[in-house]
């Protein structure tokens, strides 16, 4: 994941984030939040009971089920891990999880500048498509704020909030099995706007991601099977952490 962030994640933000909240940018947070959307895609009910009928989320959002829950797993981790920060002191976290206004800062600038890294899969995508239903509502609400200069910035007055906000809103479509209102809200939302578009067309020369290349594996057990390499990416090895374009 280190590799993953210096080669795709600080060139990212060295052109899409203000240079006011560039060096917010970090790796700590970039690799927390992963953590925490892997552990949030366990919150939520996973049987619930609709007009006496059991069912349960997966079935009742059908197509959309997974670029909800992709996005219900991002939003979700950020307001954990913002609740967590700001609840330090009670929660006895210690050194566990750095907190205060700067560590703060660096969470919500850095999942900005991820955001746009998962915008760039695509919204065929679950991730890419959950991503942009996320980065539309928090422009919407003012929590990303676009430059004239094609640069965002994140306002830190109400990112908390509009985090909140949505949060509820993914939790409760998934609990209630609402598949009119998540269609209706990605119908909206999970599209990637002509502006950031432009944006986004201006990172071609970046590696889309990095694909991790275990050379002594390969050498031990040759995969006849393997599939051709993606162009599009950067291998890395572990054992030098090396970036060579494929």
């Amino acid at each position: 994941q280190e590799a993953k962030f210096k080669s795709v994640l600080q060139p990212i933000a060295g052109r899409m984030i203000s240079a006011d909240q560039r060096n917010d940018v970090a790796f700590e947070p970039f690799f927390t939040h992963m953590l925490a959307h892997e552990l949030m895609h366990g919150l939520g009910p996973h049987q619930i009971t609709i007009n006496g009928r059991e069912t349960n989320p997966r079935l009742e959002l059908k197509d959309i089920y997974s670029a909800i829950e992709e996005a219900k797993a991002d939003i979700t981790g950020l307001w954990a891990l913002g609740f967590m920060m700001e609840h330090a002191q009670q929660m006895k976290l210690g050194d566990l999880l750095k907190s205060g206004a700067a560590a703060r800062r660096q969470l919500y600038a850095t999942y900005l500048a991820s955001a746009f890294r998962t915008l760039r899969f695509g919204t065929t995508e679950a991730h890419g498509r959950g991503m942009a239903l996320q980065f539309n509502y928090l422009t919407d609400k003012g929590a990303f704020v676009p430059h004239s200069d094609g640069t965002y910035s994140v306002d830190f007055d109400k990112v908390s909030g509009a985090v909140s906000d949505l949060t509820g809103e993914l939790l409760t479509i998934e609990a209630t099995g609402d598949y009119g209102k998540g269609k209706a809200m990605l119908g909206r939302l999970g599209v990637i706007r002509p502006a950031v578009q432009r944006r986004l067309d201006a990172l071609q020369d970046l590696p889309v991601d990095i694909e991790p290349r275990f050379v002594t594996a390969q050498q031990l057990v040759p995969d006849p099977f393997a599939p051709p390499e993606p162009s599009r990416r950067i291998a890395v090895s572990p054992a030098h952490a090396t970036n060579t374009e494929r």
